[in-house]
């Protein structure tokens, strides 16, 4: 009987911690400024969307300027009339202060909340997520949509009685591959076919 019952309880563990794990809501979705496609996954923590991302062929967001800042809050901070926080791929896990895109893009524009990034409850806030609103954050000038640094947890606790503890929701960016190496590869495997059937 015990031979069944580890196996059994480690199935049951399993495929308890797979229905856990970070999985699409939505997408694709195209941001018609810059071409790549992004799609909302479940709550998970940093490390549980990132990988989720790099199954999907992406990494969690890459924001380079305003506008991408602006798409991503307007697009997915109240997807599904949820207010959410969101994931982005920015952190500073390897060094502390040093800021680091997951996709290994140079770190150039940030948008953070007043007195952020702080390290804060004592250190191990190493993951940025965007700001959701609707909190007691805004007395202290924080908006939706704005960064703030965050340890590796699949919950933001806004310390606010009327909005209590939310869900952080990872946004994936997947960047397709240039129309021309496409076009390319099927001049390639058109050759390649012609070559083999004798007709060049």
């Amino acid at each position: 009987m015990k031979k069944f019952l580890i196996p059994t309880l480690a199935a049951i563990i399993g495929c308890s911690l797979q229905a856990m794990a970070a999985s699409p809501l939505t997408g694709p979705i195209l941001n018609p400024a810059n071409n790549h496609y992004y799609y909302l996954l479940s709550s998970d923590n940093w490390t549980g969307s990132q990988s989720q991302a790099l199954s999907l062929g992406g990494n969690l967001v890459t924001i380079n300027d305003a506008a991408e800042n602006a798409w991503v809050a307007s697009t997915f901070l109240n997807y599904g009339g949820i207010t959410r926080d969101l994931w982005t791929g920015l952190n500073d896990a390897a060094t502390e202060g040093t800021f680091v895109w997951a996709n290994g893009e140079a770190f150039s524009y940030s948008n953070w909340e007043p007195g952020q990034p702080d390290n804060g409850f004592g250190g191990g806030e190493n993951y940025v997520h965007m700001y959701g609103g609707g909190t007691y954050h805004e007395a202290s000038g924080w908006q939706a949509g704005g960064w703030n640094d965050f340890q590796d947890l699949s919950l933001y606790g806004t310390f606010d009685p009327a909005n209590g503890i939310r869900n952080i929701f990872g946004v994936v960016e997947v960047v397709p591959e240039p129309a021309t190496s496409a076009l390319l590869l099927a001049a390639g495997s058109l050759a390649l076919w012609l070559r083999k059937h004798g007709k060049i």
